[in-house]
């Protein structure tokens, strides 16, 4: 599971702008911004189990203008 919150993690950091219409944006430690990457997922994936374009849709909204904090993010080495 933390790889998939990674993979979020990744996706939003290098695609960020593109996600983000709005001023608003918030920035997370890197433990909370996997938690809600993780409950987001969760509800994600029981509104479309074939992880087809609906799921991912959902993903974006869910995450929406939502960024980690890179003072958080620790090495894995």
């Amino acid at each position: 599971m933390k790889f998939l919150a990674y993979s979020f993690s990744v996706l939003l950091v290098a695609g960020g702008p593109s996600f983000s219409s709005s001023n608003k944006q918030v920035f997370l430690s890197m433990k909370k911004f996997e938690q809600l990457a993780d409950r987001a997922h969760g509800h994600c994936a029981s509104v479309d189990l074939d992880f087809s374009k609906k799921f991912y849709d959902c993903i974006d909204k869910k995450m929406h203008g939502i960024y980690i904090d890179s003072s958080t993010v620790r090495s894995r080495n």
